[in-house]
């Protein structure tokens, strides 16, 4: 395991821990126009008997992004993907609305593996083709999780959730349909299209939002047409925790160096990247934070971006963090 794995590792345990006592954080990550391959395809493209190789792992177990890519080809333009390993029992195209668009198709929002009724390409390889009569769609919004991290969330397979999106671009995505199991890791997925609109960067955590009452599909009802249908049917509005507003410095403020912002009286656990740039529009210089609470690594990183001092409440006094440095200065009053 090398450190960008162990980091990850360790973020989820924290994650998890946090989601047990009320604070459901997960990161999301945005997913790029890309096509996983059945091995008969693979053959068909690069040459009987190939198999695809790894450029790198992905976070869910087993995954991994391929050296290779192809070309999808349409009536209206063609653009490349990249290939996802390993091969599928079936070959899936996942494009973004906009690819879509310019493409000329029309692909229904799916879950992973729900092919029926979708439209197909043409894919290429120096000269070889073949061609798709089906397969391609845009990916549905999608929570992965392991079972023992959907516990600690209280989530279960099939659960539909919405995520809170803070930043220059704060939204609320719905529709995330929980997909749990032993091959999956704590991450939520959207496309490049969703990501953009919320401004949002890959990694960034994001509040878990439940519905009040059921938060469970139908037994039975898989896809993305019955989650969805079972948000609609439910009749119960989805009810938006968002973190407690961070109020201006007041008008006999000074605003420079000495505006804090102090958090540290909020039952806020996790102080994100979100919190600090928000702090920082908002003219703040120094953040002051509660012992307990967690300061992602990200936040860290804005705060020295920013210039923004982290202080922590320790007793009665306030000792600060260099954000340059990350070390603690010395108590001040």
């Amino acid at each position: 395991m090398n450190e960008k794995e162990l980091r990850a590792a360790v973020e989820r345990v924290i994650l998890s821990e946090l989601a047990k006592i009320g604070e459901p954080y997960v990161p999301v990550m945005s997913s790029n126009r890309h096509c996983h391959l059945c091995q008969a395809d693979v053959e068909r493209l690069f040459g009987a008997g190939y198999r695809l190789t790894k450029l790198r792992d992905l976070v869910q177990p087993g995954q991994f992004a391929c050296n290779e890519r192809v070309t999808i080809e349409t009536e209206k333009g063609k653009t490349t993907l990249r290939v996802v390993g390993p091969a599928r029992d079936r070959t899936q195209v996942e494009l973004s609305l906009t690819d879509a668009i310019k493409l000329g198709l029309r692909p229904p929002i799916r879950m992973s593996g729900e092919l029926e009724g979708s439209p197909g390409c043409v894919l290429s390889s120096g000269n070889a083709r073949i061609t798709l009569s089906s397969g391609v769609i845009v990916a549905a919004r999608h929570l992965h999780m392991s079972p023992e991290e959907a516990q600690a969330f209280d989530l279960r397979d099939g659960d539909v959730v919405s995520l809170r999106v803070e930043g220059p671009r704060p939204a609320t995505l719905d529709g995330f349909i929980v997909r749990s199991g032993a091959a999956h890791r704590l991450e939520a997925h959207i496309d490049t299209d969703e990501a953009n609109a919320c401004a949002l960067r890959d990694g960034q955590l994001c509040r878990v939002i439940r519905r009040e009452g059921a938060d469970v599909c139908a037994p039975g009802n898989t896809g993305l047409a019955a989650a969805l249908g079972g948000m609609l049917l439910g009749g119960t509005p989805i009810q938006a925790a968002a973190q407690s507003p961070i109020p201006r410095p007041a008008q006999s403020e000074p605003i420079g160096r000495d505006a804090m912002l102090d958090l540290s009286g909020e039952a806020r656990r996790l102080i994100t990247e979100d919190d600090v740039r928000r702090a920082a529009q908002r003219g703040y210089r120094i953040i002051r934070y509660a012992p307990d609470a967690i300061l992602t690594p990200l936040a860290r990183d804005i705060a020295a971006e920013k210039r923004i001092e982290l202080a922590s409440a320790v007793h009665c006094s306030r000792a600060r963090e260099d954000p340059l440095s990350g070390k603690e200065k010395q108590p001040w009053h």
